[in-house]
């Protein structure tokens, strides 16, 4: 990102990243909202210096990340009850809509698991090695977040065991025997990862 501070603090028009995040998830889920941010043990310090200027985030609890993604859910799970539903969602996608935040956890709650997806927009090939080939991308999805699980389902899932394959929290919930429904995702509910998503960003803060 060419930045001095982590993506998620990295601050939009007068807030960091994270807090137009968890302002989403405020909107759409009021005072059932209960948050448990998983963070880097070197970040703590930063977030405490940014809740003092910009007031309180909005976090329940703050849990120590893990050495890849899966270690730091896992962390995070062991802070939640066995009971009830849970939301994993990208601090760095602040624009997850309403809509599809409340169609996740309606999804979970009927169906076990909501993962949110988008039709590709591009073509997409297939590449091994020197060779490649033309994928069908209208049987191709993009996996977004949040991904809503049955918490004692999610839970028993991570119990089971990191496997480096696992690249986000359908892939664990899968391997260990659970179908995935998809839901309707959002275009806009996009993930920043580089410079130019920063501008993407912006021109959506300042178009609302």
């Amino acid at each position: 990102m060419r930045q001095s501070v982590a993506k998620q603090f990295i601050e939009l028009k007068g807030l960091p990243l994270m807090w137009w995040t968890l302002r989403r998830f405020r909107e759409a889920l009021g005072d059932d909202l209960d948050v448990t941010l998983v963070l880097f043990p070197g970040l703590f310090e930063a977030f405490e210096s940014l809740e003092k200027k910009h007031g309180p985030a909005g976090v329940s609890r703050v849990v120590a990340g893990g050495e890849e993604r899966w270690h730091s859910v896992a962390n995070g799970l062991r802070a939640l009850p066995d009971d009830g539903l849970v939301a994993v969602h990208d601090a760095v996608r602040p624009f997850a809509s309403v809509e599809t935040i409340c169609r996740c956890f309606e999804g979970a709650k009927i169906q076990g698991s909501a993962v949110p997806t988008v039709p590709l927009k591009d073509s997409v090939r297939q590449v091994d090695g020197a060779v490649s080939q033309a994928l069908d991308r209208s049987s191709l999805r993009a996996v977004q977040t949040p991904q809503c699980f049955d918490l004692k389902g999610l839970k028993a899932a991570y119990a089971a065991g990191f496997k480096p394959e696992f690249t986000d929290d359908a892939s664990v919930y899968e391997h260990a025997g659970h179908p995935i429904h998809l839901v309707e995702g959002d275009l806009e509910n996009i993930k920043i990862t580089t410079p130019e998503d920063l501008l993407v960003a912006r021109a959506f803060l300042e178009r609302d």
